[in-house]
């Protein structure tokens, strides 16, 4: 069972992979990126396992189900 903690950052990591991976706009400048530098660092932080497990979930959520 996730906790709260784990779904709010599952989230919040889903919201930043959109707005980093975002197409620049015609006309726009390619790095006017407006995305959360705090989360950017937590993530580049986290070892590869954990960032996995978040995006794809864990062995552990998929034998709970």
């Amino acid at each position: 069972m996730k906790s709260k903690r784990d779904k709010k950052l599952e989230g919040d990591i889903g919201a930043f992979i959109k707005q980093y991976r975002r197409k620049a706009q015609a006309g726009w400048d390619p790095n006017d990126r407006s995305y959360d530098r705090k989360l950017e660092e937590r993530i580049k932080h986290m070892s590869p396992e954990e960032l996995s497990d978040l995006l794809y979930g864990s062995e552990e959520d998929d034998k709970q189900e």
